[in-house]
């Protein structure tokens, strides 16, 4: 959905947004209803603007309009990974965990973390070290990654699941994990947690808490960090819309992820949060079971502290909504947009004014230049991976093996 109707803006903008979205989705004001859990006459005095309308009923109808057209409130991904291996050969990482041909990862001889070489595939990287390093081999998925691989996953047939229990057959050591569960209807407003901090109507067993802003162009983002970030578990709630405005400049109202909630696990933690993922198989249960243990947030009733209830907003979340999550994809194919976007920003502007300059002075210097450049190895890499198509870049599991096998025999 690309019309932001989250809390905070003039009712009556809200108001013909929100029947356009309804419209749209042929719903009717009874259905609607239904969901919220009001009389149809209410929401029709509310739609009305006969009754007022507050931030924490738009965020219901929010809630019930993406929940009767097919979307969620709130999902739940994978959104970082990064494992280290105990060998110096990158292959099997390849062929065996990421299930894609080698052909079609991009070498480099330099690296992050310590690491001398590495191995890219889109937004995934495999780092490298020598045979007398005992750090081995590296995979880092970041979240554009994980959307990428979640293409090839989906063709492979396979899970996170079955990639997780993968990663362990190899000797696979976690290094991070993120979690990350997003907010499409402002569910979690980051200035509303950030105040309830301050004025202590929360309770946690981290002894840090800590708060950010960044502002650009008239725009803020606030980050809320529970925990200390130099830790193995911390929490992070921030303004997602904010960030991709301040990372590509993406409007606020085309980014459907308002907010986002995330579990950032380092080492041990990591490792116990990817056991219980797959002992469980109950995201919901393991990821709302640490949340729950390591922070709550209250809501003042008058009375002795001990006795606060739940914030309604935090016990939305993790309750009536959070009970409905899921672990999800959002599988994103492998393309050249940070490429271009690079371009656009960094080079577009000189190769502009070189091609000016050649013009004037009637030159072709800068077309003999591009003429006459070769392609390395990598960048021919990148293009094979570029042109190919999923089926043809992947190394099918034994599962669809069968599964083509079947197609083939009806």
């Amino acid at each position: 959905m690309q019309n932001d109707l989250t809390a905070g803006i003039v009712v009556t903008d809200w108001l013909g947004k929100f029947w356009d979205l309804m419209t749209e989705q042929k719903l009717t004001q009874q259905q609607v209803a239904d969901k919220v859990g009001i009389t149809r006459g209410y929401l029709n005095q509310l739609l009305g603007g006969k009754r007022p309308l507050n931030d924490n009923m738009r965020r219901q109808l929010m809630c019930a309009y993406r929940e009767l057209s097919g979307d969620e409130a709130l999902t739940m991904w994978i959104d970082y990974v990064r494992i280290r291996f105990p060998t110096h050969d990158a292959i099997p990482i390849m062929t065996e965990l990421l299930q894609i041909k080698p052909i079609f990862f991009a070498p480099d001889n330099w690296g992050f973390y310590g690491y001398t070489g590495k191995f890219e595939h889109g937004a995934m990287q495999i780092f490298t070290s020598p045979e007398d390093d005992d750090r081995g081999t590296l995979l880092e998925l970041k979240g554009e990654g994980c959307r990428e691989f979640e293409c090839l996953l989906l063709a492979q047939h396979r899970s996170w699941y079955d990639f997780f229990e993968k990663a362990n057959e190899l000797g696979g050591h976690y290094n991070r994990i993120d979690l990350a569960i997003n907010d499409y209807v402002d569910m979690l407003p980051v200035q509303y947690f950030i105040d309830k901090c301050d004025r202590d109507e929360f309770t946690s067993i981290f002894r840090r808490i800590h708060k950010d802003a960044n502002k650009e162009h008239g725009v803020i983002g606030r980050t809320l960090y529970i925990g200390s970030r130099k830790s193995q578990f911390y929490m992070c709630l921030y303004q997602k819309d904010a960030e991709q405005f301040f990372k590509y400049g993406t409007p606020l109202d085309q980014t459907p992820i308002k907010n986002r909630f995330e579990l950032r696990l380092a080492d041990e933690r990591a490792t116990k949060a990817i056991e219980a993922l797959l002992t469980e198989r109950d995201p919901v249960k393991v990821i709302f079971g640490i949340i729950n243990r390591y922070v709550r947030f209250l809501k003042p009733n008058g009375k002795a502290r001990a006795s606060w209830p739940l914030d309604d907003l935090w016990a939305n979340f993790i309750g009536k909504y959070g009970e409905k999550l899921r672990l999800t994809t959002q599988p994103e194919p492998f393309s050249i947009k940070r490429t271009y976007n690079w371009i656009e920003k960094q080079v577009a502007p000189t190769l502009k004014m070189l091609l000016a300059y050649d013009s004037a002075t009637a030159q072709d210097i800068l077309m003999t230049m591009i003429a006459n450049a070769k392609i390395t190895q990598k960048e021919m890499s990148v293009l094979q991976a570029m042109l190919a198509s999923t089926e043809e870049m992947i190394i099918p599991s034994e599962e669809s093996k069968k599964s083509d096998y079947a197609d083939q025999s009806k």
